[in-house]
């Protein structure tokens, strides 16, 4: 049969419009074996009508144009069969030739096992029910190629047999984009939604799914407004809508306020006239943004109030920020024109900046380097760099963040006036918390706490001398890979203590190879012994380089301190003892105190200089505040020690026996006056009214006028002490008779109770004593004025009521 004979027109046009609208397929009618017959054989059977030729021709030129194969399928009434292609396009789509015998087995092996069955079935079904035929299936080339086909077909109704006309299309591209689009879609994290030009779902992944908290069966068909109600009137509804009516895609990024994160939303129009939407989370981006701007805000202004020059660069654009400073520092007018400068021009030599380069890609920074920088006007300056590499959080950038730190005279002025006040606090420290201690084991703790805060060694060691041992008391090892065990040595064993001990002074030994011991010194490498006096010793080590002078230095003054104090600890050990042993114990202690007081006021005199000296340094350099307020305190409290040593002195002169009195002429009334007149400015200062009465004539009396002014002193500094502000103090001398003198001093002040009255003339009593006392002062004020007075001849007596006052009379030959 002519297959251009069984082919109207309106069949032709049928068959195009089915075809275009099929995306793949098979011959689905080749399953009844019949063979196809080429175009050939179908030109020849149509040359004989001219008409006929004329019309197959057209539909020969049209066939070709059509993107598959198309062809028909025929079972005639009397069971003839046949198959034929339009076209030579079967063998290059299939790379089958159409030969009649076997043509179709040779087909169906070509259809992998896998999808065989179903073919073959779909195709028996289709004749049986003389219905429609479409399947998608397979198909192996000989040349080792796999392609996708779609096969399609419809019966003609007219026909009395079966005859079927149908196309053949290739697919693979469209399946092999279908697979790759399905193994993106469930492989990404994103949400992914498509809708249709009706604002219907089409496609919800699974992450979309959790984006809606629908499943996807429950969306599709259902508009997209339908399911989000909340993004009417907002951006989203903007957007979607703009790119559905433009076609343009377009990204944005917007907070969802119901589930309270941020997303990057993009959409692409679909060929379908349908919109495709990616939703990603990126919430904690957003907040790490929010966060970093946050801290970047903070940092800009930390370091916009900052002496020190800040500054951030890249390696390809320079210098992209700095601060006020940094801009100052380098004699430039403004950011904007730093940043306009050759980098190379900040540093005076050129080679130097290649240098630090290379150092801090080695390094990954640098820390406070002493480098020589250059000004816009030419002029140079030394300042310490610091940097550090910082990665921005996106990770495609290094920044390198730095700071200069200028080092001018007013630096290097403030410096020595930090080391010097350091110095000053490490001496003061040393005297209030040594001379306060009161047992010997107490002594390598205090010495302790001033080794941590002053020097800061990684090791740090007290031992004292027990015996022939040197016993360990207080050691300390920080940032110490390995660090000796401490245990008590024999005096005689080759260490840098005993060295010291031996010494009486510093010994530094510069690698622990040179001591001849069996210790294992760990890590360490150089060791310094200071000696306090015979007592023991301090070692201080570390892991590598020299001890700095002034440290040794500083170190024996400290040492000294601890030399004292322990040296006045064994002293007061045996008094102790000998007052229990012996009835000289006043004696004993008197001895004791003048040999304490002369030690100790020799570095107390140093320390009143240094800090006068201090106060001085500090007043023309005009600094206030803080520090000079700690060389005040350092001054007056070195000055109220200085006193309380003088007296201790005098008392101890007293009670030896080597204080002598001089008989020369006295007039009480004039020391009386010219003493009041000194207090009256501590007077003044508590608000206390100083009084003093008028004898009326003067009052001569031959007695020692330096033991007069001291009694005269003390009695009224004492009354002033203990009178609250707003009291009253007043002081008289007056001829009791041609043989006596009265001095009176009378206040207002605190009383003394009755029980306390008898303990008050004894050496460093005081009605309030301990550490929680009320009053300050070392209780000898009136121990002396006791002294003195009997040394005069005269006798002292004392009125006093708690609450009201006190009066003190003292009467003294004339």
């Amino acid at each position: 049969m002519n297959l251009f004979h069984a082919l109207d027109p309106t069949h032709v046009t049928y068959l195009l419009v089915f075809g275009a609208g099929a995306v793949g397929g098979l011959l689905g009618l080749m399953a009844f074996g019949f063979v196809g017959r080429p175009a050939e054989t179908r030109r020849r059977e149509a040359a004989s009508d001219g008409r006929q030729a004329a019309r197959d021709a057209r539909l020969e030129a049209l066939t070709e144009t059509m993107p598959g194969v198309p062809y028909e399928f025929r079972v005639g009434p009397d069971g003839e069969q046949s198959i034929a292609f339009i076209g030579d396009g079967a063998t290059e789509l299939l790379g089958l030739a159409p030969e009649s015998d076997g043509f179709y087995e040779r087909f169906v092996e070509h259809i992998p096992e896998s999808h065989r069955g179903a073919f073959l079935r779909s195709v028996e079904e289709a004749v049986t029910t003389r219905s429609r035929w479409r399947q998608e299936v397979p198909f192996d080339r000989p040349d080792g190629e796999r392609i996708w086909l779609l096969g399609s077909a419809e019966p003609d109704p007219q026909e009395k047999g079966a005859l079927f006309r149908g196309l053949l299309l290739n697919i693979t591209e469209r399946i092999d984009e279908e697979r790759r689009r399905e193994q993106v879609i469930r492989r990404v994290t994103d949400a992914i939604v498509e809708v249709d030009a009706e604002w219907c779902f089409t496609l919800v992944n699974d992450q979309a799914e959790a984006l809606y908290g629908m499943k996807e069966e429950h969306l599709l068909g259902r508009t997209l407004w339908d399911v989000s109600l909340r993004t009417k009137g907002t951006r989203f509804e903007e957007e979607y809508r703009r790119v559905m009516r433009s076609r343009e895609p377009v990204r944005f990024e917007e907070h969802f306020e119901r589930m309270g994160a941020w997303f990057d939303i993009q959409i692409y129009p679909n060929p379908d006239g349908g919109l495709a939407f990616y939703f990603d989370d990126v919430t904690e981006r957003k907040e790490r943004e929010e966060q970093l701007r946050e801290r970047e805000e903070l940092l800009r202004s930390i370091t916009e109030n900052v002496s020190e020059g800040i500054y951030r660069s890249t390696s390809e654009e320079g210098i992209v920020y700095a601060n006020s400073a940094f801009v100052e520092m380098f004699g430039y007018e403004s950011r904007d024109e730093l940043r306009a400068a050759d980098p190379s021009t900040f540093y005076a030599d050129p080679a130097e900046r290649e240098a630090l380069y290379r150092q801090e890609d080695e390094q990954g920074g640098l820390d406070r380097v002493e480098v020589q920088f250059q000004q816009n006007d030419g002029s140079t300056f030394t300042g310490l760099l610091s940097t550090q590499q910082v990665d921005a959080p996106d990770g495609n950038q290094v920044y390198n963040d730095g700071a200069v730190t200028e080092i001018t005279q007013r630096k290097r002025q403030e410096q020595m006036l930090k080391s010097r006040r350091r110095k000053i606090e490490a001496l003061y420290r040393a005297t209030s918390g040594l001379l306060s201690v009161e047992n010997r084991d107490a002594v390598p703790g205090r010495i302790a706490e001033v080794l941590q805060e002053v020097f800061g060694f990684p090791l740090r060691h007290i031992g004292l001398v027990e015996g022939e041992m040197l016993v360990p008391k207080k050691t300390v090892g920080e940032d110490l890979s390995r660090m000796p065990e401490p245990k008590a040595q024999p005096l005689s064993e080759d260490l840098v203590a005993t060295r010291a001990i031996q010494a009486g002074e510093a010994v530094v030994v510069e690698s622990t190879g040179g001591l001849e011991n069996d210790l294992d010194y760990g890590t360490l490498s150089t060791l310094a012994g200071i000696p306090i006096g015979g007592h023991g010793a301090v070692v201080v080590g570390k892991e590598a380089g020299t001890f700095d002078a002034l440290d040794l230095r500083l170190l024996e003054v400290l040492e000294g301190y601890a030399t004292l104090v322990l040296g006045r600890l064994e002293r007061e050990e045996r008094l102790v003892q000998a007052r229990e042993e012996a009835e000289e114990a006043a004696q004993l202690k008197s001895a004791m105190l003048a040999n304490m007081s002369h030690e100790v006021r020799t570095p107390l005199m140093s320390m009143i200089g240094s800090a006068d000296l201090l106060r001085e340094d500090l007043e023309e350099a005009g600094l206030e505040g803080e520090p000079a307020d700690m060389a005040e305190q350092i001054f007056r409290s070195g000055q109220r020690l200085r006193e309380t040593l003088d007296s201790v002195l005098e008392l101890s002169r007293l009670e030896s026996g080597a204080y002598t009195l001089d008989d020369d002429s006295a007039y009480l009334d004039v020391v009386v006056r010219e003493v009041a007149q000194e207090l009256n400015l501590r007077a003044h200062e508590k608000e206390i009214r100083l009084e003093v009465g008028s004898p009326g004539a003067s009052v001569e009396a031959g007695l020692d006028e330096t033991a007069v002014r001291r009694i005269v002193r003390n009695l009224v500094e004492n009354a002033i002490k203990f009178t609250p502000e707003g009291g009253e103090v007043q002081v008289r001398v007056e001829p009791e008779d041609e043989e006596t003198a009265l001095l009176a001093v009378e206040d207002t002040g605190v009383g003394i109770a009755e029980e306390a009255r008898e303990d008050i003339f004894d050496a460093f009593k005081q009605e309030s004593e301990g550490l929680d006392r009320e009053y300050e002062g070392s209780g000898l004020g009136l121990s002396i004025v006791d002294r003195l007075t009997t040394m005069l001849g005269g006798t002292i007596e004392v009125e006093s009521e708690k609450g009201v006052g006190t009066r003190f009379a003292v009467r003294l030959p004339r």
